[in-house]
């Protein structure tokens, strides 16, 4: 709960008056270091509001995490030691999740999963990068840096 209540304002997020063209690359490591540690729980919202948007717009997706996710659901409620008895063979809890990732491994794998990751991953590294590297830093006294002062 803590984290979330460290999530910066929209007002100050998005201060487009803060936004400026970094003069070297040392303000620009040196924006990066500072506004990922302030602002990443805003950017943890965006990887979470990016990975509901693909599970969404991706039918298939959506259902296969929705049967693993029933499966493994059905599988962690049984009482402990429950065993099924199929075609007299019988599976214990483990051997039932066993079975279950095996049938949710290919699942996923046809519904484009290791895809969307990835997107959600570059999307991410690449939209961070570029709000952290154009936010001007603020001084101690709660002006902005200027580049007179950003220089390394």
């Amino acid at each position: 709960k803590q984290w979330y209540q460290r999530r910066v304002r929209g007002q100050e997020f998005g201060n487009y008056n803060r936004l400026s063209k970094p003069g070297n690359a040392g303000i620009v490591t040196k924006r990066l270091s500072h506004n990922v540690m302030y602002y990443y729980t805003n950017y943890a919202f965006i990887s979470a509001i990016l990975i509901v948007y693909c599970i969404i717009s991706s039918p298939l997706l959506l259902l296969a995490i929705s049967v693993s996710a029933a499966a493994c659901y059905l599988i962690s409620t049984q009482k402990e030691g429950k065993t099924v008895h199929i075609g007299g063979h019988t599976f214990t809890p483990k051997d039932q999740a066993v079975i279950c990732a095996c049938i949710s491994l290919p699942l996923l794998f046809f519904a484009s999963a290791g895809t969307v990751i990835f997107w959600v991953i570059g999307l991410t590294a690449s939209l961070v990068g570029i709000h952290a590297s154009m936010m001007a830093l603020p001084n101690e006294d709660g002006t902005e840096f200027t580049e007179m002062n950003e220089s390394v």
